[in-house]
């Protein structure tokens, strides 16, 4: 029986910093579990020029499969780097994996709980970094002016995403209790219809309705990873930011670091592995 091959899954990005990101934190969750842990995206990355990427390309997980197929591996464990249970990895993930095998060869592929799991609502380990990354961003002279939060995700077509994102808002409001005025939950994007309308409020109308409520300043917190198209400087929220009416009108707005950055991450992924050896 060969080795099992551990990978940490994302989505995939064009953008250089999202990848070296990942293998950061792939690094230090291979040291933590003593265990070779390999960073793989599911799309997109590996059309970044290997220049940019300190000479190594970046690996996604159809030629990634293939490519460990050919060696003779045949175990997969893989670990999401995704919050909750999206169609990449519900749907995507095994139809990738299908067509591989069915041309390469058989193998097994355990895949490990997001770290929202929707099963597991009592559990706050996302809600506890969102807060820990929120208070080292909040400015502590201002004792009497407690900001709001916005929680901010990509926005998915899957209720089940959204569910996550809104429970883990009010985790954190939880969390943080009488040191910051409110918590709400907002997405970046939503498909049209109103089949979708589970995605609202967008970040746009959060922001105004935050202006309507007379807030002064606000801490945004991003349900992002890494730094892309649209979280981090330059992103698409940036730039909603920037065009809201609360922003123009002198609103303060401070963004919590991605939540890539905050060292209780890997070892809440690491907790999701261990979990899974027991399943």
């Amino acid at each position: 029986m060969s080795e099992e091959c551990l990978v940490l899954l994302d989505n995939g990005s064009l953008r250089p910093d999202a990848v070296l990101s990942l293998r950061k934190i792939a690094k230090e969750l291979g040291a933590l579990l003593e265990k070779a842990v390999h960073p793989v995206s599911l799309l997109h990355s590996s059309k970044i020029p290997a220049d940019e990427l300190d000479g190594v390309e970046a690996q996604t997980w159809r030629r990634f499969l293939r490519q460990s197929l050919s060696v003779g591996v045949s175990r997969f464990r893989v670990v999401p780097l995704f919050f909750g249970p999206s169609s990449a990895i519900a749907d995507y993930l095994p139809k990738v994996t299908a067509e591989v095998m069915a041309k390469h060869g058989e193998a097994t592929l355990k895949v490990v709980k997001t770290l929202l799991d929707p099963e597991r609502p009592g559990d706050d380990g996302v809600a506890r970094i969102l807060a820990d990354l929120i208070i080292q961003k909040m400015d502590t002279k201002s004792e009497g002016d407690r900001p709001g939060v916005i929680v901010v995700d990509h926005g998915s077509p899957l209720k089940v995403v959204a569910d996550c994102r809104n429970r883990v808002a009010a985790q954190v409001e939880a969390l943080l209790e009488g040191r910051v005025s409110s918590v709400s939950a907002a997405s970046m994007e939503r498909r049209e219809g109103s089949e979708y309308d589970f995605n609202e409020p967008l970040l746009e109308r959060a922001l105004e309705n935050a202006c309507s409520a007379g807030w002064k300043r606000l801490v945004l917190s991003y349900l992002f990873f890494s730094p892309g198209r649209h979280a981090g400087p330059g992103g698409d929220i940036d730039q909603i930011v920037a065009d809201s009416r609360f922003a123009r009108e002198g609103g303060v707005v401070d963004c919590a670091s991605l939540v890539g950055k905050s060292p209780l991450l890997v070892p809440l992924l690491a907790r999701r592995y261990e979990e899974s050896l027991a399943d």
